[in-house]
């Protein structure tokens, strides 16, 4: 074979090996490109089904909500005896559970609404009362609550041991304040002080959804003591009735089983705990997760059922946002 037809020959090879390759890379493309749609649709599916899980835990809530105060009796237990006045008040009937649906799973949890100490409302004061009970030393305490104030008010104005912006970009933070009320409680994980310890402890007894008022036959210490006038003796007095099935209905009912120290505070403060304290169930919050069995993919729904008598209203109803 001559130098000449053995260059075109070496041509002709290399043409053919990259060829080969270009047709490799194209196919490899189109497989990927082809992979990434099929997941996109299988995605797009299974948040469709994971939200169809999420909207039917709500409903699952709700109508079980809704049999309860048709069927106050039910409620009746010998922790409970006055179910006819709330029977709302004992949610335990309705403790945190995954419910399957075919492929399909849901968990629900429900709580009273005024059980937990809405953030967004809470005053400095609330805040500084509810961590010290949690209990934080008192020092730890007002630090954390002027940072979780400039977290949330709308100015750039830091508080003496608060921090804005400025102090969580130098510190190279995840995320940085919104000046606005928190979207969720696990935001507060972002609040500079705020430890995965502390975050812990304090996250179920917050939300950042209803009306901020809290149920007295129902908080936990943390949250009554977090009220003004409510001192460790009346918080106590409160939580003991509720465990002996008589829980406690008015304010006055309350100032009569104080020492008359315990009882002058509550008096001082009657005038801010009036719209602020209820002494049933009012609210009901119910959270869920749905997903598909195997799938990453998560979608949260929410709601707050408002009771009024014995029928139940819808005060918030999010899925998917």
């Amino acid at each position: 074979m001559s130098a000449r037809n053995r260059t075109r020959s070496g041509f002709a090879l290399m043409a053919a090996l990259w060829l080969v390759v270009l047709v490799g890379i194209t196919g490899y493309e189109l497989s990927v490109r082809s992979r990434t749609r099929r997941v996109a649709v299988a995605n797009a599916l299974e948040s469709v089904q994971a939200r169809a899980a999420a909207e039917a835990g709500l409903e699952t809530a709700r109508a079980e909500l809704d049999r309860r105060l048709r069927m106050p009796l039910e409620a009746r237990t010998r922790f409970r005896i006055d179910a006819e006045v709330d029977p709302l008040g004992d949610l335990a009937f309705m403790k945190d559970d995954t419910i399957v649906l075919g492929d399909a799973r849901v968990a629900i949890k429900v709580r009273d609404a005024g059980a937990q100490l809405q953030v967004n409302r809470a005053s400095e004061d609330d805040l500084r009362r509810f961590l010290v009970a949690l209990p934080l030393d008192a020092n730890v305490a007002d630090l954390l609550v002027q940072r979780i104030m400039d977290w949330r008010d709308a100015d750039s104005f830091r508080r003496a041991r608060g921090a804005e912006r400025d102090d969580y970009l130098r510190a190279g933070a995840r995320a940085l304040p919104t000046n606005a009320p928190f979207r969720s409680v696990d935001e507060l994980r972002d609040v500079d002080g705020i430890t995965s310890e502390v975050y812990a402890r304090m996250a179920s007894m917050l939300s950042v959804n209803g009306p901020g008022q809290v149920n007295v036959n129902t908080a936990p210490l943390a949250v009554l003591r977090s009220l003004p006038g409510i001192g460790d003796e009346a918080a106590n007095v409160l939580v003991r009735a509720r465990q002996y099935g008589h829980p406690i209905r008015s304010l006055p009912e309350l100032s009569l089983r104080l020492s008359s120290a315990a009882r002058q505070a509550l008096a001082d403060a009657t005038s801010d705990l009036n719209g602020r304290v209820i002494f049933e169930t009012s609210q009901v919050s119910v959270e869920t997760v749905g997903w598909v069995s195997g799938s990453p993919v998560r979608v949260a729904g929410v709601a707050i059922y408002q009771r009024s008598g014995d029928l139940l209203g819808t005060v918030l109803r999010r899925v998917g946002q």
